[in-house]
Order: C-alpha cells, then structure tokens, then sequence
C-alpha cells in the first residue's frame, strides 16, 4: 500500500514509527499547525493508540485540499490514514476525523451537522482510495470519529440518523466507531 500511496500522492509526507503508543493531534485546531502523529503524550487532546506489541505504522496527516480529483477541485477528507508497515492485502488500514468542541452541546448541535459530516469524511476518503487503487475495493477499512476534548462518552449519541453503523459497513466496507481510542492488536487486526 505504500507504494500505490507513494505513487498516487508523492507529495504527501508519510510518517514512520514503531511506539508502544501512539497520539494523534490535529495542531490545526489548535495552533494553526497540521495533523501529526507522536509517539510520546503531547499533553493536548488526542486521539491514543495502544500498541503493546509495538507494530510498526505509515501515517499521512493530510493537509488542506489533499486528496486532488482535478486541479482545482478536491476530495473532501479525514485527517489521516495509518496502517502497518508490513503493507499486506490483509493487515488493517484506520482513518481517523476529529472535532475540537467544547461541549456535547456543541458536538451534537444541529447546524454544526458533525455526526454526519464526519461519517461522510471518512467515506469520501476511503472512496478516493478506493478509486485511485491504493485501497482495493473490497478491503474493509476501520475508522476512528473522534471528540478529543470531550471527557464523557459520546458514542451512544453519535449513530442516531442513517446511515448506520451496520450501513456503512455493509454498503462502504467500513468499520466505523466513535471513540478517542483504539488499540492495535497485531499487524492483522485493530481494535476500536
């Protein structure tokens, strides 16, 4: 994958790193900066990924407008994709969107539309894999939507509309949860 990757998006900067742990931040809601991934606690809401086994990863922290159609005209996008270094047909691939609000108020806020915006990011970037080839149509992909600065749980309240979990598996081949966490497993598998 990570050539067809290489290939399609040379541009794009991939990050390689073996941890026990990594932490997923997008500075740009922060400071202005870009989406990074650490391998050390940056004491700012994140995304965590336990990795006991220390499986070594590829991350691309897309920057704005990364994922061209034709000049001038872009994908929408996630903020990343991971996936192990080992580059196999059958290892796991994770995209990760995040929101940096406040409050639950302000996660779940009708006009704000995050629920749904951020499940379309994540589908709209696996489709743009998908259809460049560096993700094989029947792979499936898991996906990380994510609230780091919110402490309480926000899962239940996120799947309430269509399509639903099950739908965006069965239609998308995508494995979707809202967390702030994952734990990596093995090179085969991702727990979310």
């Amino acid at each position: 994958m990570i050539a067809k990757l290489r290939a399609n998006l040379p541009n794009h900067i991939i990050t390689s790193l073996n941890s026990p742990e990594y932490f997923i931040v997008d500075y740009k809601q922060i400071n202005g900066g870009s989406v990074m991934i650490l391998s050390s606690n940056p004491i700012v809401p994140h995304i965590y990924i336990e990795n006991s086994d220390s499986v070594a990863i590829h991350f691309d922290g897309f920057l704005d407008n990364a994922l061209e159609i034709s000049p001038g005209t872009c994908s929408r996008q996630c903020e990343c994709i991971v996936f192990p270094q080992t580059c196999n047909e059958d290892d796991w691939i994770l995209c990760a969107e995040t929101k940096y609000v406040h409050n639950i108020e302000n996660a779940f806020r009708e006009s704000n539309d995050y629920p749904n915006s951020m499940i379309d990011q994540i589908i709209d970037t696996v489709n743009y894999f998908r259809a460049k080839n560096i993700i094989e149509n029947n792979r499936r992909v898991t996906a990380i939507v994510s609230f780091p600065t919110l402490i309480e749980d926000f899962s239940a309240s996120f799947f309430t509309g269509t399509p639903s979990i099950e739908d965006i598996l069965i239609n998308n081949n995508i494995r979707i949860r809202a967390t702030n966490s994952a734990q990596i497993i093995s090179p085969k598998r991702i727990r979310i």
